[in-house]
This record gives structure tokens, C-alpha cells and sequence, in this order.
């Protein structure tokens, strides 16, 4: 017997969703967080308003009070190249703002709640195929488990998908700076397209009392992301009176921009580590969830008719692969051109779904 139905590495969205997703399944389930709780979570904090419907179909509990930050919705608002007098706020529409920290905390702990044995500072080590599978973890004095299932929720820089399919540099990188500024602006996501300040778009929010700017910069682009920076902060002055009196810090992070793992045999991937990212807004919580609840349906799947665990999660993960392909490829094509008629385009519905 191994010592687990279902293992899970890393305990974020996509992971917390898979462990109590799976532990509801009346699964023993283990939930493998490498952070201690509370840990930090480098995010804008801006989510599609599904993924509280989401949330609430996977867990049976609503989102709290305590994760949302202040407002706890935001409208948003695009600014094309051409600049704010063309651009505007899309109707009928608005983004739930979180904390981060304290929704990622929140799930690991519904995890506890719903039965899920969860480990803090615990690190992956690595993994040995067969049945059971052998999963290495560097927590307490050492530690090797047996489980059934693995999961690999261990984002963008995933140690489970590099054991699988080896190292992946298919990524975008989003440079973050929390400032101390103002200006004329509403409680929007605001973002910016034009492609001589980012290749994807910046985007400008408010956070904690702060105003946080961002741009999301390719691989092609990296060394010069205090320039695309500067030119942003340029153009926040010249048509939205951006005054920025200090800088309270900086963040940087990757995210996926174009590859799709799924898995072998027992082994799946989730989240970031499958490389469930939006391309062109970055967006990869609702996602997370999906695939979370992706991997113990596929979980079950397997249980009751066998044929292997990546097997019955590619069948489950379809929808979401070819959202991400689509997405990827609008925005890995992007010109001035097209980002203007994009703009025209969502401001012309009467609302966004």
C-alpha cells in the first residue's frame, strides 16, 4: 500500500484545488508547500470574476472578506497605442482584486479542513517511477513517501516537468514596481498596449495603498526592462498626471508564454508548471483552478477504468489547451496595428464575458 492515494507538489492555487479536490474523493491526499504559511506570492492580484463561482463549485466555501483587498472589484480599462483619448473603460465588466498572499493561504487552509495532510517547507526533490511511485522531499530529517498519483503544481519553474520533459525557457517575465504616486485614475486594471513599452502590455492597478505598474517583457527583451519601464512611466506622466514620489519595491516573475506538458503515465502537471497561462494578460489563477479540478476528475477516471493518469487528464485538459494555444498565438503576433483594433473592438461590446 503506499503511503498516499494522491501527492501534490506546491501549494498554490492550482495545487490547493487539486489536494481537496482529490481528498473529496475520499482520496488520502498529501499537499507538499515548499514556503512556510503565509508565504509570499509575487501577482498583481487581479482575477476574472469566475474564478470565485469557480471556487466556490470546487470547495463548497465562498471566497472570505479577508483575501480581497480594497476595492474589491476593479473596472478595466484599456489604453491603446494611440493613447488615452482612444482608449477607455469596458462596460459592463469588472475584476475581482485580492490579496494574493492571503487567498493562497486561505485554500491550504480548506486543504486542512477537507482532510488533506499538508507539509510547510518541505522541498521536492525528486521522483522514481513505478508502482508506487517514489516521491523525495527534503523536510524535517529527509523524508521519502509512496503515493499512487503524483501532481506537479509547482509552478513556472516546475522540478517535477523538468524530471519529466527536461529544462523549458519558453516564459515571459513581468517586471513589478510598488510605488508611492499618483494621478489621474480611476479603480481600474489598467492596461497599456503598445509595443514600445512591452511586447505583451503594461499595466498599472492599485495595491495595499500603493499604485503598482508592471510591464511583461520575452525572453529577447530582458536586459532592457528598466527602459521599457522608464518609457511606461513617460507615458503615465504625459496623459494621466503620473507623479511618482518614491519606490517601495520591486518584483520580478516568470510566466509560461507558449508550452503545453500534461504529463505521463501517473505523473500530470497542473498551473503554471503545465504551462496554463493566459499570454496576453498573464492571467493564470482561473486556469489554476480548472486544471486543479482537471486533475482529480482525471484522478477518478482512472480509478474506476484505467489506462493511466496523464491519459484520462489529457481528455479533461482539452478545453484548456486549446484556450492557451489560442491565446498565445494572438498574442505572440501582435502589432501597433492590431493592438489599436483590439482596443476599438472591447470597447464597442456591451459587455466582456
Amino acid at each position: 500500500m503506499p503511503d498516499y492515494d494522491v501527492t501534490v507538489i506546491g501549494g498554490g492555487p492550482a495545487g490547493a484545488v487539486a489536494a481537496i479536490s482529490s481528498s473529496r474523493l475520499g482520496l488520502k491526499t498529501l499537499l507538499v508547500e515548499r514556503g512556510a504559511p503565509g508565504r509570499h506570492k509575487v501577482c498583481g492580484g487581479v482575477l476574472p470574476k469566475i474564478c470565485s463561482s469557480l471556487l466556490t463549485e470546487a470547495l463548497g466555501a465562498s471566497l472570505p472578506a479577508k483575501v480581497m483587498s480594497t476595492p474589491k472589484y476593479l473596472g478595466l480599462h484599456y489604453v491603446p497605442p494611440s493613447g488615452r483619448g482612444n482608449g477607455g473603460k469596458v462596460r459592463n465588466y469588472s475584476l475581482l482584486h485580492v490579496n494574493r498572499d492571503l487567498l493562497d493561504q486561505w485554500l491550504r487552509d480548506q486543504a486542512v479542513k477537507e482532510g488533506v495532510e499538508v507539509w510547510y517547507n518541505a522541498s521536492y526533490l525528486g521522483f522514481k517511477d513505478g508502482e508506487p511511485i517514489q516521491v523525495f522531499l527534503k523536510w524535517m530529517e529527509g523524508e521519502k513517501v509512496t503515493t499512487r498519483y503524483l501532481v506537479g503544481a509547482d509552478g513556472v519553474y516546475s522540478g517535477v516537468r523538468e524530471q519529466l520533459f527536461g529544462a523549458e525557457d519558453r516564459m515571459a517575465y513581468v517586471f513589478q514596481e510598488q510605488l508611492d504616486a499618483a494621478g489621474d485614475f480611476e479603480d481600474c486594471f489598467y492596461a497599456f498596449l503598445r509595443g514600445d513599452i512591452s511586447p505583451t502590455y503594461g499595466y498599472l492597478t492599485h495595491q495595499e495603498g500603493h499604485i503598482m505598474i508592471g510591464v511583461g517583457l520575452t525572453r529577447g527583451y530582458l536586459k532592457a526592462d528598466l527602459l521599457y519601464l522608464k518609457r511606461f512611466k513617460e507615458w503615465l506622466i504625459a496623459e494621466f498626471d503620473f507623479r511618482q514620489r518614491s519606490t517601495v519595491g520591486r518584483e520580478a516573475w516568470g510566466i509560461p508564454y507558449g508550452y503545453i506538458h500534461k504529463g505521463k503515465g501517473n505523473v500530470i502537471l497542473v498551473g503554471d508548471a503545465a504551462g496554463f497561462c493566459n499570454s496576453f494578460s498573464g492571467e493564470g489563477v482561473r486556469l489554476a483552478i480548472e486544471s486543479g479540478v482537471a486533475a482529480a476528475n482525471a484522478v477518478e477516471a482512472d480509478m474506476m477504468g484505467g489506462g493511466g493518469l496523464a491519459a484520462a487528464y489529457s481528455v479533461e485538459v482539452e478545453s484548456l489547451i486549446r484556450f492557451v494555444q489560442k491565446t498565445h498565438g494572438f498574442a505572440s503576433n501582435m502589432t501597433d496595428e492590431k493592438r489599436e483594433e483590439f482596443v476599438k473592438s472591447e470597447l464597442s461590446r456591451i459587455s466582456l464575458t
